[in-house]
């Protein structure tokens, strides 16, 4: 066996996924085919939690994020720089339209239909409704050349016909389209409703993955192949929580580290007040021991004194006149 032969493999790093049902990984795959490659999202969420497309922001790829909720459409300007975000809501015309946003706990939730909002208040949510612009996906397809736009994705809770009415996909022909095929939390179908537009302007289904159908045009047969499988081991993948976790982790490990030499600097102080401590009683000691010496001192000077005295007394010359 040549020992060469391997010398130049370097396994690629994995793909970091996002997306809540592992779109971005079937995308992936269009990486190598294109990997500079244009989008455009309706209906795009949050940038980066369940976001199908910012995994392939990472590497690269570049698009129009139309989303019609302020703080998300916020969000997406702020985190997603090299994207254009149009905050609208996507339909078979321009003008505009009343959706109802969805509360934090469900904020994927947000829709057009008013009966839907109310059977979700009956849930005790709470939907607000807000007046959105409309716009048209062609609108947004001729901003590109035909056929220069990758992939398309419409998240759209129920809305998916009127924005495949508005696309004019015999004209524009982006390469993949994804779209949310199931009612809104529901493993029901909803693609009979509107899969006739997708069909009849040239595609074919190559996958549905429980949420979503995944189309392409039907004269890309070798992208059609490679999005026909649904997300795998093989796909060299880890979800986004994955890197979340190991960062958690080494911030832990980190902390452990922090708290340990905190631990020991807490040891070496302990014992360094500990000798003080006995410096200070050793001290004490010794200061009792040189008040005791300092008082046996004054005892013997003070009798020394006396002493003294009683010996010049006895000394003194007699200045009283008389003879002895």
């Amino acid at each position: 066996m040549n020992p060469d032969r391997y010398a130049g493999d370097v396994t690629p790093p994995p793909f970091v996924s996002y997306a809540q049902n592992l779109e971005d990984v079937v995308l992936s795959r269009l990486l190598t085919a294109a990997p500079h490659g244009r989008f455009i999202d309706v209906g795009a969420g949050h940038p980066v939690h369940g976001n199908v497309m910012h995994g392939l922001y990472m590497h690269g790829w570049r698009g129009i994020n139309v989303e019609p909720m302020p703080v998300e459409a916020e969000l997406l300007r702020a985190m997603r720089p090299h994207d254009e975000t149009i905050q609208a809501a996507v339909g078979a015309a321009t003008g505009s339209i009343t959706l109802f946003e969805a509360p934090p706990e469900n904020r994927g939730a947000t829709t057009s239909s008013a009966e839907l909002a109310d059977r979700y208040h009956a849930q005790g949510q709470q939907f607000v409704a807000f007046e959105s612009p409309l716009i048209t996906l062609s609108s947004l397809l001729a901003r590109f050349q035909p056929g220069s736009v990758h992939v398309v994705k419409i998240d759209v809770e129920g809305m998916e016909h009127d924005v495949l009415a508005g696309a004019d996909l015999h004209q524009h022909r982006p390469w993949v389209l994804v779209i949310e095929a199931t009612e809104p939390n529901s493993t029901t179908t909803s693609a009979h409703r509107w899969e006739h537009l997708v069909l009849e302007a040239g595609y074919q289904c190559t996958l549905f993955d429980g949420l979503n159908r995944f189309y392409v045009r039907a004269d890309l047969i070798d992208v059609a192949s490679l999005l026909s499988v649904p997300a795998n081991v093989f796909d060299n993948w880890v979800p986004a929580l994955a890197l979340d976790l190991a960062e958690a982790q080494r911030a832990f490990g980190d902390l452990q580290q922090y708290v340990a030499a905190l631990l020991r600097e807490m040891a070496t102080l302990q014992a360094s007040h500990r000798d003080a401590e006995e410096y200070a009683r050793s001290l004490l000691a010794s200061n009792e021991l040189l008040q005791a010496s300092a008082a046996e001192s004054a005892t013997y000077a003070s009798s020394l004194e006396q002493e003294l005295a009683k010996q010049r007394a006895a000394h003194s010359p007699d200045t009283s006149g008389s003879c002895r």
